[in-house]
């Protein structure tokens, strides 16, 4: 805002001690947009006029005395009303007519919602004027019972503002919770705090209220690092999906029902619909909401946003459990105006009442809200006359059918009836049309002191003389805090067509006004709606405005509002000009990069590249200029178009350019990838736990796009199989962060240090150490990749050396990481682990993860996640089957959910080792060990290559090696014994680590070894170990497979039958439990024929 103290005072003085007017010579024959020195000055005035008058009287706000108004009134007439002996017309008398269907509706929602139901999505259309919000508000009183109702209202004029319906109704829960008190402000604190972290982030810049009820704890940067990222966009959406969604769970939970009425959809943003679908289908919220959207039919069509979105909710009200009612508001029929004219002018002559009706009906169409408007428009002219003796009213049907004409068009009326009102009155209306649906005294009284004069020819009267006149008029209504709103859409569209004439100057100058006028914080508040009137204004595309549009295209990007980024941006491209390359070098090129970032995300990858060839094709502008541009092409040839191979040439390019060879002979690539991997390795290690503790945040500009690009270097590599130019980028991001510091990508660069430690090694203690380092990293720095760090430092490291009943904690902390930094892939990721890899290999009930496995799955198809979608039905089908007694063959991975006929992934990696496991557990459990032993042979470590140090190739190896054994006991075969022998010693050398479910392996397979070996004794010995060690962790599965491969050799080898019978018996015990019912069944088949 420091420009606005760059121009002289000129143009402007004040007459009186409460006016703003222009110099005669100017005032009302000025035509075109003010200049900004008169913008300026013109607005700085109106400022000290409005701190001088707040310092008198308490209240920023302009005051005038009674004399004053009393002034006004007699000169001027009050509008509207009629004459003081006519009364005013009653139309609450009326009450709601011909909507009993829809009410009932509305009720019946609202009941199902008390009675325990979840959640309600409730859409109701109509034309502007039939009495949507009405009918609607009818249920306001029940609701405000038990829970709370809230309205939130888009604008004609404000469409594009991000959110603004959304945060106007978030808003008023927050001012609701203030109210409630110190305690309501501390459950809400607490809750948030626990979702979101010490920040709610971009919420506060979304709902101001927020801000007021949310004590914001800024960051300690003694003791915590702040961590730069390149990508400002990435994440962003899914971050405030989250932030949405946990703010709604905690409304929801403190008012019971939560009731979201969002007024006029028609007109909502990209961004606001796609909040209400974060709403409607968030499964985890188990609170009682109500969502509630109005809209004018004759605005939605099939090509419109709203439309496409309401066919989504079609689709998947089963899937996301919601209930959805669709509702249409029709127009009037002749019996309900019929009704509206008995109740509102009682007569005696009933024939009249009929013809006044037919009349209405004919003059508009039968739509409420017109037909009132023409009633009142009969009273004011004085066509109806009262009788104070018998209370009742008479007409004279044809004179109003003479006097009146049809128009489909209530503006046009309205618009008529404007046009009788005082010329300030008119002025004012006009003024105020342009600041949206609602808008403040403080800002209508900037505006209507600057430009009242250019408006009316006679020195203009004080806003709060005015503005009392028109709330009496029923066109605006007074709400809290000065704050003022249009009664009805049609109001402010007929005052908009007062100014058509002038319309484009008028707003640019309203624009600019504020922009100038109103402090920082006003304008920043009301950013969106300040920078639209500017545009909307600006048809002669003055270049003064590019930096204006960057402003709210930054702002837009902050909040995920990403639609309404490229607007802006497309706006301030629009009007640069070749100097500003040399004079607002900065300026341009900010608009560049964040257009092309925020097309990117919209997946607008051909707006990119015109961005980015635009301005990477310029001879003026240096190789660190060029690089935020690079960084995005680079990030659409992998991310967006899954070029990975043309990715990484790519990226490799910009590295060289810049001093970072990665292979100084591309052939020769993988033994320096394995070379520079020990190197750097060594040197990691003998660093001392002192230097990562001292390490501080890197800060230089070219460092972090380096980080960046060995980042995406790294990504394509591994997604293109090129696993040494892998190994090279991940080891030089470690030697990055030695030399510079710390930056967004170094923990996971430890953390995949650390897998290569076990990869290309077999060396654990390497591995923990830098797992550790990693972990240790996020803790001290902000802005680093908390959720892939947790994930694969665990998954794919710690899991190893770790009790796997420590990854419930690590999985908690991995989704909520993932949710707060919005990233979704490893959210999903972090979720299946919980919800299904964590529960198998532990041994938890089937049905636990049968039941998480549908949100689960619902989750990732909102996210479109298909690696994971794939993963989550492949495990999903495997519970089943083992599970489910209908199941005909449930050796074989196929069913409803999974079939291999039906999913051909091979070039999936992750898939194939998911299949390997889930075939391989299938018929491990359900057919002949030695059909099993067969297969564990044929596939041998194909698992360990397709998921290198995956914590899953545990189990899968484990249930090879009994397999193996069980069929080598059996048949003597020395294949099964070498290969059992082979996987035993690997899991011995692992077990001397600290995973307690590994150590218990390692017992269970050196008994089976040892009974292979006829040391019956020792074996028995051995059996009993690994069943005290399995039992004290509660393994579900291996309690029944331990005791029944027991039960096995007692009978067999032992000659103990009776404890046999009993091992086998414990063994079914646990198989039930566990959820095995085939397993179970088999084993109860064998006790009855075997004892």
């Amino acid at each position: 805002m420091a420009e606005r103290e760059d121009y002289k005072e000129e143009g402007a003085y004040l007459r009186g001690s409460n006016s703003v007017i222009l110099p005669a010579e100017e005032s009302s024959k000025k035509t075109g947009p003010l200049a900004h020195s008169e913008i300026i000055n013109l607005a700085k005035e109106a400022t000290v006029i409005v701190s001088i008058s707040a310092e008198k009287t308490g209240s920023r706000l302009i005051k005038s005395g009674n004399a004053s108004i009393r002034k006004f009134k007699s000169d001027t007439g009050r509008g509207f009303k009629t004459a003081s002996n006519v009364p005013p017309l009653d139309f609450g008398a009326a009450g709601l007519v011909g909507r009993d269907d829809e009410i009932d509706a509305l009720k019946s929602s609202h009941d199902r919602l008390r009675k325990g139901g979840k959640k309600e999505l409730i859409l109701v259309g109509g034309q502007s004027g039939v009495g949507k919000s009405s009918v609607i508000r009818s249920i306001k009183n029940d609701v405000l019972v038990e829970g709370l109702f809230v309205e939130g209202k888009f604008d004609m004029n404000t469409s594009n503002e991000p959110y603004s319906g959304v945060a106007e109704a978030f808003g008023i829960i927050c001012r609701t919770i203030k109210e409630a008190g110190p305690e309501a402000i501390a459950d809400l604190q607490h809750d948030l705090r626990k979702e979101l972290g010490d920040k709610p982030g971009m919420l506060v810049q979304l709902i101001p209220e927020l801000h007021e009820i949310m004590e914001v704890e800024t960051a300690d940067e003694t003791s915590v690092g702040s961590i730069d990222r390149a990508d400002e966009t990435e994440g962003g959406v899914d971050r405030l999906r989250f932030a949405f969604r946990v703010l709604t769970r905690v409304f929801s939970s403190l008012f019971s029902p939560l009731v979201l009425f969002l007024d006029d959809l028609q007109w909502a943003d990209v961004s606001s619909l796609q909040v209400l679908e974060y709403l409607i289908l968030d499964k985890e919220n188990e609170n009682p909401l109500m969502v509630i959207g109005s809209y004018r039919s004759e605005e939605v069509d099939e090509n419109s946003t709203l439309h496409n979105k309401m066919l989504g909710f079609r689709e998947k009200t089963d899937k996301f459990q919601f209930r959805m009612t669709e509702l249409t508001i029709e127009s009037f029929s002749s019996n309900d105006i019929e009704k509206v004219v008995t109740a509102v002018l009682p007569s005696f002559r009933a024939d009249h009442i009929i013809g006044l009706a037919s009349l209405c009906h004919q003059r508009t169409l039968g739509n409420p809200f017109f037909t009132i408007e023409f009633l009142r428009m009969l009273h004011f002219e004085g066509m109806l006359a009262f009788d104070h003796k018998t209370k009742t009213w008479s007409w004279n049907l044809s004179d109003i059918e003479k006097k009146t004409m049809s128009t489909a068009n209530v503006v046009v009326m309205l618009e008529q009836q404007m046009r009788k009102l005082p010329k300030q009155m008119q002025a004012l209306l006009q003024c105020a049309a342009y600041l949206g649906s609602s808008f403040s005294e403080a800002t209508i009284d900037l505006v209507w002191s600057v430009y009242g004069r250019r408006l009316v020819e006679e020195r203009i009267e004080l806003t709060s003389s005015l503005l009392p006149l028109i709330v009496a008029d029923s066109i605006f209504e007074k709400g809290e805090k000065q704050q003022y709103r249009w009664t009805h859409d049609k109001l402010q569209e007929a005052a908009l067509s007062l100014s058509d004439m002038r319309r484009s100057t008028f707003q640019l100058d309203i624009g600019k006004t504020l922009y100038y006028g109103l402090t920082q914080d006003q304008v920043e508040e009301d950013l969106f709606t300040i920078v639209d009137l500017i545009n909307n204004g600006n048809t002669l595309k003055l270049p003064e405005f590019a930096s204006v549009n960057l402003r709210a295209a930054e702002k837009a990007r902050e909040i995920a509002a990403f639609q309404a980024c490229r607007d802006y941006i497309a706006e301030g491209i629009s009007l640069l000009q070749e100097k500003d390359w040399i004079q607002n070098k900065s300026t341009a090129l900010s608009l560049y990069t964040i257009g092309a970032e925020a097309e990117l995300v919209l997946g607008n990858v051909d707006t990119a590249k015109r961005y980015w060839e635009t301005v990477l094709s310029r001879s003026d502008l240096s190789t660190l200029e060029m690089l935020p541009l690079q960084i995005v092409k680079a990030k659409a040839l992998g991310d967006v178009e899954l070029k990975s191979r043309e990715a990484l040439e790519y990226c490799l390019r910009l590295l060289n350019s810049h001093g970072y060879r990665l292979a100084m002979v591309r052939k020769l690539a993988y033994p320096q990838a394995v070379a520079s991997f020990i190197r750097t390795m060594k040197k990691a290690k003998a660093k001392p736990n002192s230097f990562y503790e001292s390490m501080v945040a890197s800060h230089d500009k070219k460092q972090k796009y380096m980080g960046y690009l060995l980042s995406k270097a790294a990504y394509n590599a591994y997604a293109a199989g090129d696993i040494a130019m892998y190994l090279l980028s991940t080891t030089r991001l470690v030697e990055l962060t030695m030399e510079t510091g710390a930056n967004e990508f170094s923990a996971t660069a430890f953390t995949f240090l650390g897998v290569m430690s076990i990869i290309v090694l077999k060396d654990y203690e390497a591995m923990e150490r830098f797992q550790n380092i990693a972990l240790r990293m996020l803790g001290k720095f902000r802005g680093m990749h908390n959720a892939e760090t947790i994930f694969v430092s665990n998954l794919m490291g710690l899991f190893w050396v770790k009790p796997l009943e420590s990854g419930w904690a690590m999985a908690e902390e991995a989704i909520l990481a993932g949710r707060r930094e919005g990233d979704l892939m490893y959210t999903a990721w972090s979720i299946s682990l919980y919800v299904y890899a964590l529960p198998y290999t532990t041994g938890r009930p089937l049905h636990s993860i049968l039941e998480g496995c549908p949100n689960n799955l619902a989750e990732s198809e909102e996210i479109k996640n298909e690696a994971n979608i794939l993963s989550i039905k492949t495990y999903y089908q495997m519970a089943l089957n083992l599970s489910d007694p209908s199941c005909e063959n449930p050796c074989l991975l196929v069913g409803q959910l999974y079939s291999d006929t039906k999913e051909d992934h091979t070039d999936n990696l992750i898939h194939l080792a998911d299949k390997v496991v889930a075939e391989g557990e299938l018929v491990f459990w359900h057919e002949d060990y030695e059909v099993s032993a067969k297969r564990a042979l044929k596939i041998g470590e194909i698992h360990a290559k397709l998921g290198p140090a995956n914590f899953l190739n545990q189990i899968e190896s484990f249930h090879r090696a009994v397999a193996l054994y069980a069929a080598a006991i059996k048949t003597k075969n020395a294949k099964y014994k070498r290969a059992a022998n082979k996987i035993r010693r690997r899991i011995a050398k692992l077990a001397q680590y600290g995973n307690t479910t590994i150590q218990y392996y390692c017992m269970f397979l050196t008994a089976e070894h040892l009974l292979l070996m006829k040391k019956y004794e020792e074996a028995k010995l051995k059996y009993e170990q690994a069943l005290e060690a399995v039992g004290k962790l509660g393994h579900l599965h291996h309690l029944g497979l331990f005791n029944e491969r027991y039960s096995y050799i007692l009978r067999r080898d032992l000659s103990l039958g009776r404890e046999s019978r009993y091992r086998l018996e414990q063994a079914i015990r646990y198989y039930r439990e566990w959820g095995a019912v085939h397993k179970a069944k088999a084993l109860a088949f064998e006790l009855k024929i075997t004892y």
